[in-house]
Order: structure tokens, then C-alpha cells, then sequence
């Protein structure tokens, strides 16, 4: 299963996606996988796990290369240019399974603990001032997501903040998309920019909102009344440990988590593990976010015709 923590920045996705991650590791023996795809790295530090190197971040031009070169498999993409964020698994790629991670290149670029492994994607470096953006750092989070079969396992995710994820595939890459919106009207605004853009992308069912930082009741009243019922999930109260921990860059004790914050974790956990095996359902929207992006003019005049990358007899069993 793969869950999605979003929303505007500085609201706590990371804290949030981490302290998810951690109740994980506390109650279930299932691999579990977090990325922190946010341009800002702190889910290994939050997780105490210490530092991603430059070289294990998943956007390093020599990183991407020697994954996308496992994952073509026996596909005939001789130009890895033409491997696209949007391109989708076949019967002749690799794939990589959750439940067996360190048979693929990418077990290579984490760091572990048990059963959690812990990736980044990037961020900016001195040379690439001025002449880089970061959607193009995060294709290689989505190819990683298309040849992921994480049927045995969980997937989380720390996202771009506010909208990005809707400039590739990445809103249509999850079971459950948990917006964290703080008690202010710029957070309830961005929520109904993502709200609205999830709607048109036909994935506004995943979507479920998460308050923090609440301190008191006029917090949590505030939020009710802003946000549809039907998507108003809980709270995550201002924790004392959190706030230290803000302070002190330290990492998150899971046991001194408030009591109430706990429970909002574990029913998110119990949310998700009511819902449906969806591998298939998101591969048909991959399928359709290809064709419109390798249809763009600067892709057909450079590789030609991609769509033909697409195997529909393919099937995540």
C-alpha cells in the first residue's frame, strides 16, 4: 500500500510521514519503505538514521542511471533518454518488490534499519543554480513508482509541497493521500487547490485531511468548518516532543508521542489496510498520463512515437 503525506509548506508532512513511518515499524513485520521527496531532506535525521550522501540520493544523474538501466530489463530502449518519468512497466522490465528490495539496485541507496528503508531524492547543488528545476529531480521518484509492486509492503511518502505533485504522475501514485493542513486560511486555501486539481485528475477519492498543530478546541472548529465533513479525517495535536524536537534537530521517540497523536497514527494504519489492491487501477492512469506526455512535441520530435512503450497484457499479480 503507498500513502501520501502533503500539503503547504512548513505544515508538518515530514513529521507527520515520519511519525507514520514509525508506528509502522512498531506494529507491523512488513517492509516498509519512506522517500522524502521534498526539496528540504529530513526524514532520515527525524528517523534518526543520520545522512543520505550526495551519491545515494535517488536524483544523482549516476544514481538514476544505473537504476532506470535495471529496470529497461529486457525492453529495447537503447537510449535511456527515451526511459520517460511516465514510462510504464512491461512484461519485459524489472520490477521492484517491496517484499524483496535488496534484489534490486535501489536496496543500494538507503539507508536501513529492520524492516525500514529510508531513501531522498535531492536537492539543489552548487552547480546546478540557476540551471535546474526540481520536477525534473523527482522523475526518477516517478519511474521508481511505476515498477514498484508494493503489494507486500507500505510506501510512504514526504511530498512536494503545496500542488507540485499534480505537474507529473505523482497524485495519481497513491491508496491514501493525507493533506496535513495547519489551522490557517493559507493552508485551508492550498488544500482547495489541491482539492480542486484532484477532482479533475479523477483522484479526489484518496484524498483525506489530517489537522496539526492543534492546541485547542477553537483550532480543531476551525478546520471542521472549512473542510467537507467527508474528508476531515482527525487531529494531530501540538506535541510537546515534536516541538523539541523542532528545536533541537533530534529524532522522533515515537513513545513520547502524545497519547491522542498515537491514535490518530493507528487509525490512519487502519485506514489504509481497509483498502482495496488498486497496483492495476493506477497502472490504467499511468497508461493515459503517458500517452499525454510523450505526445508533447520536444518527446515525438527526439524519440518519436513512445506510446508504443505501453504493455497492455502487463499485470501487477
Amino acid at each position: 500500500m503507498r500513502i501520501a503525506f502533503v500539503g503547504k509548506g512548513g505544515t508538518g508532512k515530514s513529521t507527520m510521514a515520519a511519525s507514520f513511518a514509525l508506528y509502522l515499524l512498531k506494529n507491523t513485520k512488513k517492509p516498509i519503505v519512506i522517500v522524502d521527496a521534498d526539496l528540504n531532506i529530513h526524514i532520515p535525521e527525524l528517523l534518526g538514521l543520520g545522512k543520505l550522501s550526495l551519491e545515494k540520493h535517488l536524483s544523482h544523474p549516476e544514481t538514476t542511471e544505473k537504476i532506470k538501466q535495471w529496470l529497461v530489463g529486457n525492453n529495447t530502449i537503447v537510449d535511456l533518454g527515451a526511459f520517460r518519468k511516465t514510462t510504464p512497466p512491461t512484461k519485459k522490465s524489472n520490477i521492484i518488490e517491496i517484499s524483496h528490495l535488496e534484489k534490486s539496485p535501489l536496496f543500494n541507496f538507503g539507508l536501513h534499519e529492520k524492516n525500514l528503508s529510508v531513501f531522498a531524492i535531492g536537492t539543489y547543488q552548487d552547480d546546478e543554480i540557476g540551471a535546474s528545476c526540481y520536477h525534473n529531480k523527482l522523475a526518477i521518484f516517478e519511474i521508481i513508482l511505476n515498477h514498484l509492486d508494493d503489494k507486500n509492503g507500505y510506501l510512504v511518502a514526504d511530498m512536494v509541497a503545496g500542488v507540485d505533485s499534480f505537474a507529473g504522475t505523482l497524485h495519481a501514485q497513491f491508496d491514501l493521500v493525507c493533506f496535513v493542513a495547519e489551522p490557517t486560511k493559507k493552508s485551508i486555501e492550498v488544500f482547495k487547490d489541491y482539492e480542486k486539481l484532484a477532482k479533475k485528475a479523477g483522484v479526489a477519492y484518496a484524498l483525506i485531511v489530517i489537522g496539526n498543530k492543534i492546541r485547542d478546541v477553537e483550532d480543531e472548529k476551525f478546520l471542521q468548518d472549512e473542510i467537507p465533513t467527508d474528508k476531515f479525517f482527525g487531529t494531530f495535536l501540538d506535541d510537546v516532543h515534536i516541538r523539541n524536537i523542532d528545536r533541537t534537530d533530534g529524532k522522533i521517540n515515537f513513545d513520547k508521542l502524545h497519547p491522542t497523536n498515537k491514535q490518530l497514527l493507528e487509525k490512519i494504519f487502519n485506514k489504509i489496510n481497509t483498502l482495496p489492491d488498486s497496483r492495476n487501477i493506477r497502472l490504467q492512469k499511468i497508461y493515459d498520463l503517458h500517452k499525454k506526455y510523450v505526445a508533447q512535441p520536444f518527446i515525438k520530435d527526439r524519440y518519436g512515437d513512445l506510446c508504443d512503450q505501453i504493455d497492455k497484457d502487463f499485470k501487477f499479480e
